[in-house]
């Protein structure tokens, strides 16, 4: 059990280093750490790397994430903490006597400390990020320390044909 893609990121450097004058393409998907890995083999070899190809597996399960998240939270409010309040102060009503320990306890735990998480998640003001979003903002962090042409993320493998910059470095 070593850290994740560890075992790729070597290999592909030895390729790389084995075949110092060849040019390669570096074809991975976005389910894992494929962006990531080849992102750190393009900036320790630019001159070989010449394009990678991401497959996006990633994007369609965000957003069906995203129309989960969404469908859930227009059902009711899940938050941990407003259940318990909920319970607390619905179910057990009839228990509240003035300064009985029973009600201090409620009291105590109907005023948890809400994680700040929790709070911006409710706060209307603070924008949710969505799994897509995240998505997008991993690609584009990824994609902005390359030049355009370089990092390429895909659905259709006819992406892979008809790339401008494969079509020029094999001429």
């Amino acid at each position: 059990m070593g850290r994740p893609g560890k075992h790729k990121l070597e290999v592909i450097q030895k390729i790389l280093r084995d075949f110092p004058h060849r040019k390669f393409i570096l074809v991975g998907d976005s389910g894992e750490i494929d962006p990531e890995i080849y992102q750190q083999i393009y900036h320790e070899f630019p001159e070989q790397v010449i394009k990678i190809f991401i497959h996006d597996v990633s994007s369609q399960r965000a957003m069906n994430a995203d129309r989960r998240a969404s469908s859930m939270s227009s059902l009711s409010d899940f938050s941990y903490y407003t259940a318990i309040r909920k319970f607390i102060t619905k179910e057990n009503i009839e228990l509240r006597k003035k300064d009985s320990s029973t009600q201090l306890a409620m009291d105590a735990m109907a005023t948890t400390e809400v994680p700040e998480e929790e709070q911006q998640m409710t706060d209307p003001e603070i924008p949710v990020v969505t799994k897509l979003e995240q998505f997008e903002q991993r690609m584009e962090r990824i994609a902005s320390t390359m030049p355009p042409d370089v990092f390429t993320i895909f659905t259709l493998a006819s992406k892979l044909k008809l790339d401008d910059t494969v079509s020029k470095a094999f001429q």
